[in-house]
């Protein structure tokens, strides 16, 4: 609760977006611009090593990291940092990182998960345009391409695999997600989230309704990372399932343009040849005595 009443205590006064917690008698002198900057700038530092320690196991130098990330967060406004949102959702990653530290027994794999969700938040955070976070589009692309393939082939256990890669994924960055995107992006994707999930589930499939949700997944992917519309996710496999069609179409396509190509040469060689021959008859009559 400390960490929550730090985090909450430094938001601006009359923010007019949320709690009014910052109005409490109790919150801490605001911080001049050189002071603010210098503690997000800690902040990150602390963040960035916390990560390195806790991927390492290294649970003493982690522990200290994760003091020092909390004392730079004190009596820091995130005025134009990110809305309340986005400070619940950072909050709430500390205190589930801290919480993972102080267990009695190291597990690496959470400890992996929750530093990374930590590091990709702050980084969230303070770098609006080239957050880290911002670099999972390609991964989560790729996966929801599996989905497609495996649909494809009639493969619903690796239809799931895919699926649970996905939302293994968006966990990661969810809480930097939150902290940059709107609610009602996050909201449109975690509900297709779910409907994908239960689409998934090998008993209960149904190749129809999951390539109609694969092929709405790449727009509300999209929309989570705030990419345009035109710009492509997968190649969408329209009308035939099958990977040999295409490969044989791709093929076909490939013949008949060399072919074209052929003939034009062919014709351009003609032509040059019968211009060549004019010209030396002309030739021959100019210089003939």
């Amino acid at each position: 609760m400390l960490l929550w009443n730090t985090v909450v205590l430094a938001q601006p006064v009359g923010n007019g977006t949320g709690s009014k917690a910052g109005t409490s008698s109790t919150a801490a002198p605001s911080l001049s611009e050189q002071e603010r900057s210098e503690r997000l700038k800690q902040l990150e530092a602390a963040s960035e090593r916390l990560y390195e320690h806790m991927q390492q196991g290294n649970a003493p130098e982690a522990l200290a990291d994760m003091d020092t990330l909390i004392g730079a967060l004190e009596g820091v406004s995130f005025k134009g940092l990110t809305s309340v949102e986005g400070i619940h959702a950072l909050a709430e990653t500390i205190m589930d990182t801290k919480e993972t530290l102080v267990k009695a027994e190291v597990q690496p794999e959470e400890w992996a998960l929750s530093s990374a969700r930590l590091r990709l938040a702050v980084n969230s955070l303070l770098h609006p345009d080239k957050a880290l976070w911002q670099q999972y589009y390609k991964v989560m692309a790729d996966n929801l391409q599996q989905m497609n393939r495996a649909r494809a082939g009639g493969k619903p256990a690796e239809v799931r695999k895919a699926f649970q890669a996905l939302q293994g994924h968006y966990e990661v960055i969810r809480p930097a997600a939150i902290i940059r995107r709107p609610e009602s992006d996050i909201n449109r994707f975690e509900s297709w989230l779910s409907y994908a999930g239960r689409l998934s589930d090998e008993r209960t499939w149904d190749e129809a309704a999951l390539k109609e949700a694969i092929s709405q997944g790449g727009g509300v992917l999209k929309g989570l990372f705030g990419r345009r519309g035109d710009e492509p996710v997968f190649l969408p496999v329209t009308g035939f399932d099958s990977p040999w069609y295409w490969s044989g179409l791709i093929g076909l396509w490939i013949v008949l343009a060399l072919t074209y190509t052929g003939i034009r040469k062919y014709r351009a060689s003609q032509t040059v040849t019968a211009v060549r021959e004019q010209r030396r008859e002309e030739d021959t009559r100019r210089y003939r005595l």
